[in-house]
């Protein structure tokens, strides 16, 4: 299979994906597919559905925008940078850097491993003055860290 479709792929699947439509995007994965993400991981299509369906009722929308080095593909295996924004069901915007990485069998997806950043996430999601000093904190010590 060649690498630009498999590019083709991974595209089709992020929009299926931001459309919440779960039959379609689970269409892209193997029956024994492996999902990874800061929620946890889910094995097989039955628990990334459950997945799916939990994150379309918190999030109202999403949309994924290609920075830094897009997707580059070797071989069977790719790597997607880019930045999700989206509003969840409460109403609180968010932006934030993610990658995921994907391992194919033929043209379906076996592995899928997503990162992005969740104190940015959360930073975004915090209300109140409480939670957003507690927040800061948080940030500022991991931040005074890295000095």
């Amino acid at each position: 299979m060649s690498e630009e479709k498999l590019e083709s792929i991974i595209r089709d699947f992020v929009e299926a994906y931001a459309k919440w439509d779960a039959e379609k995007t689970l269409s892209f994965l193997t029956e024994d597919a492996v999902w990874v993400a800061p929620e946890g991981t889910f094995k097989g299509k039955e628990e990334i559905k459950r997945l799916l369906t939990w994150v379309a009722q918190v999030n109202r929308s999403i949309k994924f925008r290609d920075t830094g080095i897009g997707i580059i593909m070797k071989g069977n295996k790719a790597v997607y940078e880019y930045i999700i924004e989206g509003v969840t069901s409460e109403g609180v915007k968010f932006e934030t850097p993610g990658i995921c990485m994907y391992e194919f069998s033929g043209e379906k997806i076996q592995h899928h491993r997503a990162l992005y950043d969740g104190l940015s996430v959360a930073n975004q999601a915090v209300k109140g003055w409480f939670a957003k000093t507690v927040m800061n904190f948080i940030i500022n010590q991991a931040e005074k860290g890295l000095r």
